[in-house]
């Protein structure tokens, strides 16, 4: 017999003054191991009281539908003499399905067990919408937080992630800007993370990834484990990263009906490139994680790249005057330490420019 058919029908038993003290002691070591039970033993008790202890027609219309699955039941009836009640001068004994006393208790179970799963489906429904959890950072900040999985995040200047409490099927977030993930490992549970440009699922790896509205690309770059990328474009195309790899998706929409020149221009390029990621320094620390170490390290990267990166790092806003000197390429690194003008000073010894800092804006020229 089923624990909640079991239940329903002791609390009948109980509400008929016809439990035996073992009965009663077994209700109550259920209803103590199922805390749960409690009120709705209650809430029965006084719909029981208020139909002045008989079964309603709608009850035995409950019972007559739960008839058959309760004849599939495994329990051990009472024998009962073929005398009738009537006939015999002694105290009726209990049996199921010829004591018309105890058919009715039988309703009264089965009407429980509606309202069990009724009460039940009640109290799901009415749990309040999952909280969403929003962490932000400024630029010139960043965070590190524990989601409720015990996965770890590290937030890069001028991002945001935000997360339910994981009570689904599925642990999801949403990112905009630049994390590094180290996701707790749970097979019954995937991980999963979408930007405006990919989605990315994966059971427990590390990763760093980068999709910020004002770049052109989002970037996914493998520490160790394992990642399978979607492209939101394209759902049915599926990319499986390997350990040092690393994904640049474009963030221009696949869009037919856009007519610029900028997407004109490149819409013969690919939408998805795999390369490998960089690495530097005698530890063989990865270029794509450096932030995370307080460093910004750069390896032959365009200088409109660079400059999202500073404006990031040091709350400023860049300017590049120049088209053609946004496309030069710099290797340098830069630490948390060194002082904004320092680091022009440096990027102006390696290509000759320009540069005037007033306030927070900073204009770059040839």
């Amino acid at each position: 017999m089923s624990k909640d058919l079991r239940i329903s029908l002791l609390i009948s038993l109980k509400l008929n003054e016809e439990a035996t003290p073992e009965e009663l002691r077994e209700l109550e070591m259920l209803l103590k191991n199922n805390p749960e039970l409690q009120e709705r033993q209650d809430n029965v008790a006084k719909i029981y009281k208020q139909l002045g202890g008989h079964a309603t027609g709608m009850a035995e219309e409950a019972f007559e539908q739960h008839l058959e699955r309760l004849n599939n039941e495994e329990f051990v009836p009472y024998v009962m003499p073929e005398a009738s009640f009537e006939d015999q001068n002694i105290a009726p004994t209990r049996t199921l399905w010829q004591n018309w006393r105890y058919k009715i208790l039988w309703v009264a179970a089965a009407a429980s067990v509606l309202l069990f799963l009724f009460l039940f489906r009640k109290n799901e429904n009415s749990q309040p919408p999952l909280a969403k959890n929003t962490v932000s950072t400024k630029s010139g900040d960043k965070a590190s937080i524990t989601l409720p999985d015990g996965s770890k995040v590290w937030l890069n200047g001028n991002s945001k992630i935000t997360y339910e409490d994981f009570r689904k099927e599925t642990r999801e977030v949403f990112l905009s800007g630049e994390a590094y993930f180290d996701v707790a490992k749970d097979k019954t549970k995937p991980f999963i993370i979408h930007t405006r440009t990919i989605s990315l699922k994966v059971l427990g790896t590390a990763f760093n990834v980068r999709s910020y509205d004002n770049e052109i690309e989002t970037e996914t770059a493998l520490v160790h484990g394992s990642v399978e990328v979607t492209l939101r474009n394209r759902p049915d195309q599926k990319i499986f990263l390997k350990p040092g790899e690393k994904l640049l998706v474009k963030n221009i929409p696949v869009d037919t009906s856009l007519k610029s020149k900028k997407v004109k221009r490149n819409e013969d390029s690919p939408i998805a490139v795999l390369t490998n990621m960089h690495y530097y320094g005698a530890d063989s620390s990865s270029v794509e994680t450096s932030w995370t170490k307080n460093q910004l390290v750069f390896n032959d990267e365009s200088l409109d790249k660079i400059a999202l990166n500073l404006e990031r790092w040091f709350n400023v806003r860049v300017t590049i005057v120049n088209e053609s000197l946004k496309k030069e390429k710099f290797t340098a690194t830069i630490e948390e330490d060194d002082k904004l003008e320092e680091v022009l000073e440096a990027l102006k010894l390696i290509e000759g420019f320009h540069y005037s800092v007033k306030d927070k804006e900073i204009i770059i020229s040839r």
